[in-house]
């Protein structure tokens, strides 16, 4: 019986690549997503660190007062920078998602494909040894007689 070779072999390996490629991309950003969030937290745990410490001051001068305020206008700028950031990210997510989606599509097609050659090829080596199998009978019919 013949080995079965599937014709389209290494463009499947090579969209099987592609799909893990873009795997590891979707991954990276999903990192960079947590870590933005885990900023945030950082963040707005500082400020209510420092609003805690104004509170619990008895006494301060309105040169302590006012740098409080500009280090928590400060905070609560890069909160927003990297809020904007995190969209972006959030959005560069969706469309790796989406590529992710139609790699995955592709791998498949080929996949089923590869799965359509072979069932064809078991059908047509199963045709070649009936017929052998029929030519055996026959030549022993033809010795029997």
């Amino acid at each position: 019986m013949a080995k079965f070779k599937y014709k389209f072999e290494a463009i499947k390996k090579i969209k099987k690549r592609m799909e893990k490629q873009v795997q590891k991309e979707l991954a990276i950003i999903e990192l960079e997503i947590k870590k933005k969030e885990n900023e945030i937290l950082i963040l707005n745990e500082k400020i209510r660190n420092e609003k805690r410490k104004v509170l619990n001051k008895k006494s301060m001068k309105a040169s302590e007062l006012h740098f409080y305020s500009m280090y928590e206008n400060f905070l609560i700028n890069t909160i927003d920078e990297i809020k904007n950031e995190l969209i972006l990210k959030h959005e560069e997510r969706k469309k790796k998602l989406k590529e992710l989606e139609e790699k995955v599509k592709e791998t498949k097609i080929f996949e089923k494909l590869e799965e359509k050659h072979l069932h064809e090829f078991r059908l047509e080596q199963d045709k070649l040894e009936q017929l052998e199998m029929d030519e055996i009978a026959v030549q022993e019919f033809i010795k029997g007689k």
